[in-house]
């Protein structure tokens, strides 16, 4: 049964409670105090809180979430398809692949999901969508991190994301699998590259058909001139994974610039109707 919860960063006045960041800047007279010290002080007067519930972190770590909600975001389904991401059948648990894409040609390598997308879990991903909780995305990311590193065995070498146009980008104010995309990289170890920009305005792939996906985003991205992707393997990012069809497009793009592997990850999957 789907969680159903109304978490307060929906409300208006989620950004009066937040606390400050500790990145000070040069000229702010805090300077000269160390950053630990400083985040120290910070957390007297703000304690850390979740940010998706907001109630107080008691053992507040890297991932700003607790564990309650990190439990409602993942869901029940904990196992999934390496090869396409979709929940695994029963009959099937302890197989890598699931039998819907055992005939489909898949450009990426592995797939790694985080949750399924709903209840919080869509809750989370629809409002780290907007600046003000970019917060809750940067946990979400941190999450997928740890997911990645102990689901794959061979990890890529290079982070990178699905792009957003610069029309949605100036919306939005940010971009939401940037922020995913640099929390990984933080877990992992490894360097973040902007390694694709999109070329073309698109359609939001949430409002077509299953079948008019793929022609929505066919060449509406592009390599950015100054990364080679030649002979190097990448991970890449998104904030959710439907039909696959945006996912499998940026893939295409990284393999025909020389990317010897491509691996995808997101933080939720569509299932049907969601």
């Amino acid at each position: 049964m789907a969680v159903q919860r109304k978490f307060p960063f929906m409300a208006a006045d989620r950004s009066a409670r937040a606390a400050p960041t500790c990145g000070l800047r040069r000229d702010s007279g805090w300077s000269h105090v160390p950053l630990s010290i400083a985040r120290a002080f910070l957390e007297m007067i703000y304690p850390p809180t979740c940010t998706l519930c907001g109630g107080a972190l008691v053992d507040p770590g890297a991932i700003e979430m607790c564990d309650a909600c990190i439990d409602a975001v993942r869901g029940k389904c904990r196992h999934w398809c390496r090869r396409c991401g979709m929940p695994m059948e029963p009959m099937r648990l302890g197989e890598p692949t699931c039998n819907r894409c055992l005939k489909q040609k898949l450009p990426f390598a592995e797939v790694v999901v985080l949750g399924r997308y709903e209840g919080a879990m869509r809750e989370a991903v629809i409002a780290g969508k907007k600046f003000i909780h970019e917060p809750l995305m940067m946990a979400l990311g941190g999450l997928l991190g740890e997911q990645i590193a102990s689901q794959v065995d061979s990890i890529p070498e290079i982070v990178t994301y699905v792009p957003s146009h610069w029309r949605r980008r100036l919306k939005r104010g940010t971009v939401p699998a940037a922020t995913l995309a640099k929390q990984v990289g933080r877990v992992l170890g490894l360097p973040v590259h902007p390694a694709v920009r999109s070329v073309r305005g698109t359609i939001k792939q949430g409002k077509l058909a299953a079948g008019q996906r793929a022609e929505n985003i066919s060449n509406a991205f592009a390599v950015r001139r100054r990364y080679h992707p030649n002979g190097h393997s990448y991970l890449l990012i998104d904030d959710v994974m439907t039909t696959g069809a945006t996912m499998s497009e940026v893939t295409r793009v990284l393999l025909a610039a020389g990317a010897t592997r491509v691996c995808v990850a997101a933080t939720a999957r569509g299932v049907g109707k969601t």
